[in-house]
């Protein structure tokens, strides 16, 4: 049965909505035309998604499908995504519910539950949509989730520019994250005043989960130190966007005019190419070349944080002081090696 929204909207609500449209505007570049896949699972952030991109659509030019991904791991999984169909239809969007076994896939993988559930889950969602052609796959990721990365990555080690936290848009996977620049009590309001319910996931409060720890404990004592943290890390986050723009801009130029070489093995990176580089142009062409052996595996993950840095920064610090036939590891099974003032990345043996 169609939902019956509000013809008339309230201010915050035209505002969170005329947010969005700018966000996947500028941000996004989202053309006429475009054709999205929305990840919805029923709880209040992608219902929102779903609610307000088909607000959105007739003025972006959107054509849009869903899917809910059911996990197997809660006994209301099936429930939630059943809701999850049953929201989109109301709204015109057909939806697809993709069923598969977490548990057993953690098992087979001997990774976490949130490792094997977030791996299966843009699995699913990236089969559905090449079967429906979209040109990308919408997320509901919002501002306290952008909070929730950023401070992760910085446990965890990242540098910059990918401390600044997720990507609005991962074209290598096909990501996009319209509802970046808002709160959740946005959505939620957005919502009620459609009187549209949502399902709440148990597992969100479970705090086994580091990312749950991290909402549940950490967060809230930062907001108490700056209740405009959620604003601050955004701007974090657009600063991180510009310097990545530029140096992505200023590396393309670097390897067009002296490239890198590349073999069955591995990246050769010429001492040419390094000589006069300053240290934080080198720094960044080791992680481009990383980058460019991790996405050659399967899924193109790359490892991150302190144990990286340290050994890059040690190679760095050879290669200025001249010294030779030195062999740094890295995360990933790599190694970095310098040769006559070049530097060959290679893939190490899997024991």
């Amino acid at each position: 049965m169609p939902l019956s929204l509000p013809r008339r909207f309230s201010r915050p609500t035209l505002r969170l909505l005329r947010t969005v449209e700018l966000f996947c505007r500028e941000h996004l570049a989202l053309q006429p035309g475009t054709h999205l896949l929305l990840a919805v699972s029923g709880g209040a952030d992608s219902s929102a998604l779903a609610v307000i991109l088909h607000l959105l659509a007739p003025r972006l030019g959107l054509i849009l499908h869903a899917a809910s991904i059911n996990h197997g791991l809660r006994a209301e999984a099936a429930d939630d995504a059943a809701f999850a169909r049953d929201l989109c239809c109301g709204l015109g969007i057909p939806c697809k519910i993709c069923v598969t076994d977490a548990g057993r896939y953690a098992d087979e993988k001997r990774v976490g539950i949130e490792e094997a559930c977030r791996l299966l889950r843009y699995s699913l969602l990236e089969k559905e949509r090449q079967a429906c052609g979209a040109d990308g796959i919408a997320l509901g990721h919002h501002v306290g989730d952008l909070s929730e990365d950023v401070l992760l990555r910085l446990v965890r080690g990242t540098g910059w520019p990918a401390l600044g936290g997720m990507a609005a848009r991962d074209d290598a996977r096909h990501l996009l994250r319209p509802l970046l620049a808002v709160k959740t009590e946005a959505l939620r309001t957005l919502l009620v005043e459609c009187g549209i319910a949502w399902r709440e996931d148990s597992s969100n409060a479970d705090q086994r989960f580091t990312r749950n720890r991290f909402r549940h404990r950490i967060l809230p004592l930062l907001r108490n130190e700056n209740p405009s943290l959620e604003r601050s890390l955004f701007h974090l986050w657009h600063l991180a966007r510009l310097d990545e723009a530029f140096w992505e801009r200023r590396l393309d130029n670097l390897l067009a005019a002296t490239p890198w070489r590349k073999d069955a093995l591995g990246i050769e990176l010429p001492a040419v190419l390094l000589r006069d580089l300053p240290p934080a142009a080198r720094l960044r062409v080791y992680m481009r070349a990383i980058h460019a052996l991790q996405q050659d595996k399967e899924g193109g993950h790359t490892p991150c944080g302190q144990a990286r840095a340290d050994a890059l920064l040690a190679l760095d610090t050879a290669l200025s002081q001249g010294r030779g036939n030195t062999c740094f590891q890295l995360p990933g099974r790599l190694e970095a090696r310098i040769v006559k003032g070049a530097i060959l990345f290679r893939r190490t043996a899997e024991r």
